[in-house]
């Protein structure tokens, strides 16, 4: 199950590597994460930053 999106930045650009999170906020709709990413590029435009699902596996529910 999603439970919310973590804004992303690539240290390589468009090449091929792994997005790092750009910080440890969770924001609950992709939209409010969209919303920080367009304020972000705005201070600094030529980074790479992208919108990424946070999952969380059923088993990890507490019961």
């Amino acid at each position: 199950m999603i439970i919310g999106f973590v804004l992303l930045v690539s240290a390589c650009g468009f090449d091929a590597c792994e997005a790092l999170p750009v910080s440890d906020d969770i924001y609950l709709t992709e939209e409010s994460c969209h919303l920080m990413l367009d304020a972000l590029h705005k201070r600094r435009p030529n980074a790479v930053l992208s919108c990424g699902a946070v999952w969380r596996e059923d088993s990890d529910r507490q019961k």
